[in-house]
């Protein structure tokens, strides 16, 4: 596949299934055998339907934007960030209430026009401060 059609399918998958919350289309999107690194999710797509299904409720009303999108060989790395309310349990956390921005990086790996491997990092320790599970580092305006 050209590098135009890898970097078209990762958008779509982000838009879609993360930012719109259609789950449901990410056999179009991904390989079978599929293991997003850095997630803790076992690989396959049964466990990352698990993790959708978790994120849109705990934050319905989510928005995802492509910040950055590079692609080289089959190798596609976008730069995201996730915004939303905390309006249901996220990894045993309660609905907070609370609006976060968490920013996400993304390698992809591509064959045969679907997502065969990601690695993944995003800000979590960020995103726990916004929803006040651990407290912000105080700055002290003494040097």
């Amino acid at each position: 596949m050209s590098i135009e059609t890898n970097k078209a399918t990762v958008r779509r998958c982000l838009e879609q299934v993360i930012g719109e919350g259609r789950a449901y289309l990410v056999e179009e999107f991904l390989a079978e055998g599929i293991e997003l690194h850095g997630t803790g999710l076992a690989p396959g797509m049964a466990k990352i339907e698990e993790w959708l299904t978790m994120l849109a409720a705990a934050f319905p009303d989510r928005q995802l934007t492509i910040d950055d999108m590079v692609a080289e060989g089959d190798r596609v790395v976008a730069r995201v960030t996730v915004t939303g309310k905390h309006l249901g349990a996220i990894q045993g956390i309660p609905a907070t209430g609370r609006s976060i921005s968490q920013p996400c990086i993304t390698i992809f790996r591509m064959a045969n026009a679907r997502i065969a491997e990601g690695w993944f990092a995003a800000d979590n320790l960020s995103m726990m401060q916004q929803l006040g599970v651990i407290p912000a580092p105080r700055i002290s305006r003494e040097l």
